[in-house]
């Protein structure tokens, strides 16, 4: 399948690639999302079977892949997901074009279960053999442990990475999996890359995002509690 990718503007001094996936509590695309949300729209990536949805936010058109520029940072953000059909050839030109384009190191992020967590971490990370080689920063964060999995398009991504010796670093907060989407783990997720990587990002409107999830889940429960009150009160009457 061919992949194409479509630059508007120029981009000059860059040194880092990140991208995200909706996986787990969709933490690899609300992350890299964020992240993006200030940056320059100076491209796309297109292929033929990409998901036919476009929308408005703000005042442009969001696109299906976006090339991102923010200085030092560049990245994807895929806002309405990779057909399935394409995820292979989609994340191997990715990772090829990343290697063409001469970066530095890229960082993935992604989720993993909540119910997988010990202790008090907030996290998890993986690397590529070229990351650990160049000694390249972790942050002294502990590597997910062994016979836990990386799985769809972040798997294919972190593989085509390793196969093509290139340093790659994939994030992986702990997310809960009870809810459509977890921003309060993209935070941990941001707020990590952004120490490491000494590029700072205010993370403030994700956990704000995860405290107004929050009010409404507990609006949810409140009214379902009420519901099943006022029916189990009805039955009595019967």
């Amino acid at each position: 399948m061919k992949i194409d990718f479509k630059i508007f503007k120029p981009v000059e001094n860059y040194e880092i690639f990140i991208t995200g996936f909706a996986g787990i509590g969709i933490v690899g695309h609300l992350a890299t999302k964020y992240i993006a949300r200030n940056c320059d729209v100076v491209g796309v990536v297109r292929y033929k079977g990409e998901p036919p949805i476009v929308s408005i936010e703000g005042e442009r058109l969001l696109l299906q892949n976006e090339i991102f520029s923010c200085g030092r940072v560049v990245g994807v953000v895929n806002n309405y997901g990779i057909h399935e059909a394409a995820m292979y050839d989609y994340t191997r030109a990715l990772a090829s074009w990343v290697v063409a384009n001469e970066f530095k190191t890229a960082v993935l992020f992604g989720g993993l279960d909540g119910r997988l967590r010990r202790g008090d971490d907030l996290l998890r990370i993986v690397y590529t053999s070229a990351y650990k080689k160049m000694g390249l920063p972790t942050g002294e964060a502990k590597v997910l442990e062994q016979g836990l999995q990386i799985v769809g398009p972040l798997a294919y991504l972190t593989s085509f990475f390793e196969e093509l010796h290139f340093p790659a670093l994939v994030i992986l907060p702990y997310a809960d999996v009870t809810r459509p989407a977890d921003p309060y783990a993209a935070s941990v997720a941001v707020d990590f890359f952004s120490r490491l990587f000494n590029f700072p990002v205010d993370t403030s409107g994700l956990r704000q995002m995860a405290e107004e999830l929050e009010r409404e889940i507990e609006e949810v429960r409140r009214r379902l509690e009420e519901q099943s009150k006022r029916e189990e009160s009805s039955k009595l009457y019967i």
